[in-house]
């Protein structure tokens, strides 16, 4: 088989030291997106 360094499950992300974290701070950079959005949408119509 060939040695896959990406399936390693030791890597780490560059940035928040877990890949929990970093998903975390996805999800909520787009629940803030979604408020804002809707925010706009409400304050603009």
């Amino acid at each position: 088989m060939i040695n896959n360094e990406l399936s390693d499950e030791n890597d780490v992300p560059p940035i928040l030291g877990t890949w929990k974290n970093v998903y975390t701070l996805v999800v909520i950079s787009l629940v803030v997106s979604i408020v804002l959005f809707y925010a706009f949408t409400l304050y603009f119509s």
